[in-house]
């Protein structure tokens, strides 16, 4: 079993902690605004022509980014790059500010339990873009180059016209079929309707080699005959080269589909979320009610976080929607109240597991929401108070240990973000298509991914390492 021996009350002025409260803030605007940013950043990138408008909303949303991002980085150095444990000890401190209620009773109110849904939804929707976002821009083109981008400016018309000869056949072979590469002749029409107007080779991609006959869509400009023409067999594929669109059809129906999945899967997520918090959140008095403090931690990983609380029937598992570990090496020993109330908010669905959501509301003045299982709620239902002293203005916070994020990531980490939104500006500066951009929008998403399951088998080594440490030490159910 791993505990501490309580919180360092010095832990505001170690480290440069006195900085918490803009930390706290900063951090809030970073996330909130970091994913509003990506999201505009790619619906413009994937369904915007290209414009004056297209080019200042997505570099504009590159530069702040990377604000954010330098002044993230920033703040963090001044505040001397603190031990997480010295963070985690300062928010919990700050989270007991307003405990100021004698030991038997009870806040009123519960508050800021919906930083956890928030946080959680943040971070799955940013850490999703933010490994798209770069593949997104090194595939797509900023800006329109070449003979569509002279045709466009000059008046462009789209026409089918038969094809009058083919030749420089190329079949590209691929496990969905060939796809063929054709230089194709055709003539374009006279401006003024007279004459035989003037014959123009163009090189495109058709899915069958190109027949002499058969009619192709042309993009030309009348006034401009000598500009030659670009073609396909698809009108979609002339008409994208023609807007300056960044991507082609095919990638802008995989990534907006992804995307569209993805907000999706959030939704879904938050939804179930909300069932996860049923607890009581405003107390009026009838709960049940059982002095505990915190003994340690057992498990670790999704579904496995338990808290060991030890009260008058015996130990019992709190589990909870984060670190557990973490909990209990900042909060240590503490004492407080179990609080829940049987048969009214069981959740679980039908597969379970079925637990009744609940809290342990610290004497100090701040709570950790979570679950009880069955065999655990019905034992300590005989022993609860269910007439308990609860204060008529009093609230509760959560214990929010992500709230210092900016201090308690890992320094790399943040180094690796800095370099990200670096990469991003570049991605996004109105320059010809090069083969640089896909290099570095590949790398961008391939070094976030790497790094980041590097981080996730890390700390999974580490949690099941301090979980063994504690295994004997937890009581079972009674």
């Amino acid at each position: 079993m791993n505990s501490s021996d309580g919180m360092g009350t010095g832990a505001m002025k170690d480290g440069g902690l006195r900085t918490l409260g803009p930390v706290i803030v900063l951090g809030k605007v970073v996330a909130w605004a970091a994913c509003l940013l990506v999201t505009v950043l790619l619906g413009c990138w994937l369904f915007m022509v290209k414009s004056t408008l297209r080019d200042a909303l997505v570099l504009g949303c590159a530069v702040v980014l990377a604000v954010l991002a330098l002044s993230a980085w920033a703040l963090r150095r001044s505040s001397g790059n603190p031990d997480p444990a010295l963070v985690y000890r300062a928010l919990a401190d700050r989270a007991s500010a307003t405990g100021e209620r004698g030991p038997r009773a009870l806040p009123a109110r519960l508050r800021g339990a919906s930083a956890l849904l928030n946080r959680e939804a943040l971070s799955f929707y940013g850490g999703v873009m933010v490994l798209v976002l770069p593949l997104a821009l090194g595939v797509g083109t900023p800006t329109p180059t070449g003979k569509a981008a002279e045709i466009a400016s000059s008046g462009a018309v789209v026409r089918a016209l038969p094809v009058e000869s083919v030749r420089d056949v190329v079949e590209d072979r691929h496990k969905n079929g060939s796809t063929y590469y054709c230089t194709v002749t055709v003539t374009l029409p006279p401006a003024n309707g007279a004459g035989s107007g003037k014959r123009v080779e163009f090189r495109s991609e058709w899915p069958d080699p190109a027949v002499v006959g058969e009619n192709a869509y042309v993009a030309y400009a009348p006034d401009r005959p000598d500009l030659g023409a670009v073609g396909d067999n698809d009108r979609t594929s002339v008409d994208r080269q023609l807007s300056g669109r960044a991507m082609n059809n095919w990638w802008t129906w995989i990534l907006s589909s992804g995307w569209l999945f993805l907000v999706a899967a959030l939704f879904f997520g938050y939804l179930t979320s909300r069932r996860d918090q049923r607890f009581p959140r405003r107390l009026r008095g009838d709960e049940c009610v059982l002095r505990a403090s915190m003994s340690g931690y057992d498990g670790y990983g999704a579904g496995k976080a338990r808290i060991c609380l030890d009260t008058s029937t015996g130990p019992v598992q709190l589990h909870v929607r984060g670190d557990n570990a973490r909990y209990v090496d900042t909060a240590g020993s503490a004492e407080g109240h179990l609080v829940w109330v049987p048969d009214h908010n069981r959740h679980g669905g039908r597969k379970g597991p079925h637990r009744t959501g609940a809290v342990f509301v610290s004497d100090a003045g701040w709570f950790i929401p979570g679950g009880l299982a069955p065999e655990y709620e019905e034992s300590a239902r005989a022993a609860a108070d269910h007439q308990t002293s609860v204060g008529s203005t009093g609230e509760s916070r959560l214990l929010d240990l992500d709230g210092g994020w900016i201090l308690s990531i890992p320094n790399r980490l943040m180094n690796v973000l800095l370099l990200w939104t670096l990469c991003v500006v570049a991605l996004m500066l109105p320059v010809p298509s090069a083969a640089w951009r896909l290099v570095v929008g590949i790398a961008g998403t391939v070094g976030l991914l790497v790094y980041g399951l590097y981080v996730a088998v890390s700390q999974d080594t580490a949690g099941q390492r301090q979980s063994g440490s504690s295994q004997g030490a937890v009581g079972s159910a009674p």
